[in-house]
């Protein structure tokens, strides 16, 4: 069997595909509705005539120039969300890659035009009495948050030289999204029956859990030497991008990418580094989780192929989408009938999800839409444990956007990515306690057991270590250094020592694994994960102490969308993240999981 063996996008099932046809009917009708946008210079015509130079003159003024620049951003972001759909479900599409290519050029030119509202508007003496009156009441958060900005915005001209260059110096996720899904062509991996097996993105995650450790270290290493043949491309091109975002970071007057990035969520850098700090002073337990493993799986040391196999020593169960959705529905049940209902439309009946295996779609799994769509999620189906557990995660960002968009005006729908992942790792979180504590589940609990340590271990521990990666080579980049492919390496490597112990043996082709994380390109994200998983282990954890209170506290936080700061959101609903207690909270259940591992399976 060969990379070839993956079929054509045009042979997969409708079923198991999404329902794009509410964003648009087919792609003539979205090539119809692109031609319709106005072009650049009108735009620029228009907003001369009528406001620019003009919006001291009234709040009302502003008011409709936000409005005009709103309404067509709404339009820019279906086009732009359609093509980026269709260029995921195969990203060799050259009709896709086009569409994305011509959106980015056209957003880019259209929106700056519009470089001149910040720097007119902070010129304005009384804005910030005007802000909380009528009309701009509406706009009170974009507008209090851009007066929290003031000292970072430059002057017109520079902030529409910067929105022109915004594509360009956006590019690098792209060539690592077309390197990663493209690219790479896998060989196929022997099994201790010199039976080959094919190698894809899609299929990784079920050759690393398989019993045969033949075919987990064959996998691992058909999928880690081809990346590592691209490192010093990938290198490169991590190296511009950090290297971007600290010298935008400088021109806006931060001292670093990280307290630009940090700026934006109203995060104070402490909770970053504080995360880190705490993380790291907890790694003996993680160190205990890893002997567990070592005594179960009968191994003296654990190497990199051997961390996701099940504790149970049988092959994991599996899963149709059918069966897979019904268990995380019967999950959801502590929110209420009407979310369970709502997600059961979307997962059975609309087609919310896209979930089959092609030929080049894209990899991993996300949850995204505009205000108007379908709140829409892509993964790659294989009936796996991990797979329901995917699922459930999206399904979460899914209807906290579904929620989002339904209670909050267009101007603070979109909810901050600090608030993002904790929709969706509390449905993760219910899911596992509803399996470990339901009769009709006893067989599924004991590998659920295991599921559970790699929960936290994968989405606490690892994204913390990624997030100390992150926070290495930006300040490397921020003092000037080039990070070349041994420098990137060799941060990685150290860190993966340190992380996981003297118990894991450092397998040589361990130290490439930053080169196929994409969240690396959404700068200083993965640490949201880990705090994310801390806040819906909170969540959760009151659900069974007080119902009522939590789920309407729970549902102020999926109703919100950012009409408040993501802290103030997190504390409305329980979670205070300016002091330890959940992140302490989240390992000391973590060690009490790895003490009912020990129990069962030693």
């Amino acid at each position: 069997m060969t990379q070839n063996s993956l079929p054509a996008r045009s042979t997969i099932s409708t079923a198991q595909t999404w329902n794009l046809n509410p964003l648009f009917e087919n792609i003539e009708a979205w090539e119809k509705t692109f031609e319709l946008l106005p072009k650049p210079e009108q735009v620029a015509t228009e907003l001369q005539n009528l406001f620019v130079g003009k919006l001291s003159q009234n709040p009302e003024t502003i008011y409709a120039a936000l409005k005009y620049r709103d309404t067509l951003n709404r339009r820019l972001e279906n086009l732009n969300i359609y093509a980026f759909f269709n260029n995921a479900q195969d990203v060799s599409d050259s009709k896709s890659n086009d569409m994305m290519g011509r959106m980015g050029i056209v957003s880019s030119n259209l929106m700056a035009n519009f470089a001149f509202l910040e720097p007119e508007l902070l010129a304005i003496a009384s804005l910030s009495k005007w802000v909380s009156e009528k009309p701009l009441s509406e706009y009170s958060v974009e507008l209090t948050d851009l007066l929290r900005t003031k000292k970072h915005i430059l002057s017109s001209a520079e902030e529409s030289l910067l929105m022109q260059l915004s594509m360009p110096l956006s590019s690098f996720s792209g060539i690592h999204s077309q390197w990663n899904n493209v690219d790479l062509k896998f060989p196929a991996a022997l099994d201790a029956q010199n039976k080959e097996h094919l190698v894809s993105h899609g299929r990784l995650n079920s050759l690393l859990t398989s019993t045969d450790r033949v075919l987990r270290k064959n996998s691992f290493e058909s999928f880690n030497t081809e990346v590592a043949k691209w490192r010093n491309t990938i290198a490169s091109n991590f190296n511009a991008h950090l290297l971007t975002g600290s010298t935008l970071a400088r021109v806006r007057k931060f001292e670093s990418f990280i307290d630009a990035s940090m700026h934006s969520d109203e995060i104070p850098l402490n909770v970053y580094d504080g995360l880190v700090a705490e993380v790291q002073n907890q790694l003996p337990l993680f160190h205990r989780s890893i002997a567990l493993r070592c005594k179960v799986l009968k191994l003296d040391k654990l190497s990199a192929f051997d961390r996701i196999v099940s504790l149970t020593g049988e092959a994991g169960p599996k899963f149709s989408w059918e069966e897979g959705c019904h268990l995380i529905l019967e999950s959801l049940a502590p929110l209420g009938e009407e979310y369970v209902s709502i997600a059961k439309k979307g997962l059975l009946t609309d087609r919310w999800a896209d979930y089959s295996e092609n030929a080049g779609k894209r990899s991993g799994a996300f949850s995204w839409g505009s205000y108007e769509s379908l709140p829409y999620m892509l993964m790659t189906w294989t009936g796996t444990l991990n797979d329901v557990f995917t699922l459930a995660h999206e399904l979460g960002h899914s209807m906290h956007t579904y929620y989002s968009n339904k209670n909050q005006p267009y101007e603070t729908s979109q909810y901050t990515i600090f608030v993002a992942e904790v929709a969706s790792t509390l449905n993760e979180a219910l899911l596992r306690d509803f399996i470990l504590n339901s009769p009709n589940h006893k067989n599924l609990a004991r590998h659920v057991v295991g599921e559970t340590l790699l929960g936290f271990e994968g989405t606490v521990v690892r994204q913390v270590m990624f997030a100390a990666f992150e926070r290495q080579a930006s300040r490397a980049a921020d003092e000037g250094q080039t990070l070349t492919a041994d420098a990137l390496d060799g941060i990685y490597e150290k860190l993966s020592e340190q992380w996981f112990g003297a118990q894991c043996e450092m397998h040589a082709l361990q130290k490439h694994e930053w080169m196929r994380i994409p969240h690396f390109y959404n700068t200083f994200y993965v640490y949201k994960y880990a705090t994310s998983y801390c806040a819906s282990a909170d969540l959760a954890l009151n659900l069974k102490k007080d119902p009522k209170a939590t789920q309407a506290r729970i549902f102020s936080l999926l109703k919100a969308g950012k009409s408040q700061s993501p802290l103030s959101i997190l504390k409305n609903a329980g979670v205070d993240f300016l002091s330890p207690t959940p992140v302490q909270n989240a390992f000391a259940l973590y060690e009490q999981n790895i003490a009912v591992a020990e129990k069962l399976f030693s």
